[in-house]
């Protein structure tokens, strides 16, 4: 977090003030990531010894709000704040079943280069991923959450027209987890 800030400070003292603008933006779509589903099915039914089907979410809807700071015409710098939705994954064993969800939240730092209508960016991000999972056996239930945090990198590209914008981000190591990632397609406002 303290990178964040630092970076944020420099590229404020070194800016050019007289281009300076300042916008605020709204982003939301969808994310993907792969919460391996398949890979906990396949250690329950090793475990058990019983076949286990199993139901997944791909995808979940991802929130995001951002400043976006001209350095110049074709450099900006954004800083934003970014939430999900919860991923889910049901499991189900003859007399149990399981689930967990994961949802993630944080904030973003990049810098953008821009090229006719097309921009390119590349920073980092300070996440936190938070799960829970429910165990029921003979209908007794059994909770469990965890969070965790972290940082990690961003690339991401899309379309700007006016003040609308069409992007594909990726974000690694979601929470600090080298296994976590996700990929967000989003359509947002600028203003």
């Amino acid at each position: 977090m303290k990178k964040i800030y630092s970076f944020l400070i420099a590229l404020l003292l070194i800016s050019n003030t007289a281009y300076a603008e300042l916008k605020m933006g709204v982003e939301g779509g969808f994310t993907w990531a792969d919460i391996r589903a398949e890979e906990t099915a396949q250690i329950l039914a090793n475990a058990s010894g019983s076949t286990v089907s199993y139901e997944y979410d791909d995808a979940t809807w991802m929130g995001r709000i951002f400043g976006d700071y001209a350095i110049n015409s074709d450099i900006h710098a954004e800083i934003g704040y970014f939430l999900t939705g919860s991923l889910d994954a049901t499991y189900t064993i003859s007399g149990a079943s399981a689930s967990e969800g994961y949802d993630a939240m944080g904030i973003d730092l990049a810098i953008v280069m821009h090229t006719e209508e097309a921009f390119f960016k590349a920073g980092m991000h300070s996440s936190e991923l938070n799960g829970s999972a429910n165990l029921t056996i003979g209908g007794t239930s059994y909770a469990v959450t965890e969070s965790i945090s972290g940082s990690g990198f961003l690339v991401g590209a899309g379309f700007e027209s006016d003040d609308s914008r069409f992007g594909l981000t990726y974000y690694s190591d979601m929470g600090g987890d080298a296994d976590s990632d996700m990929m967000f397609l989003s359509y947002g406002v600028m203003f």
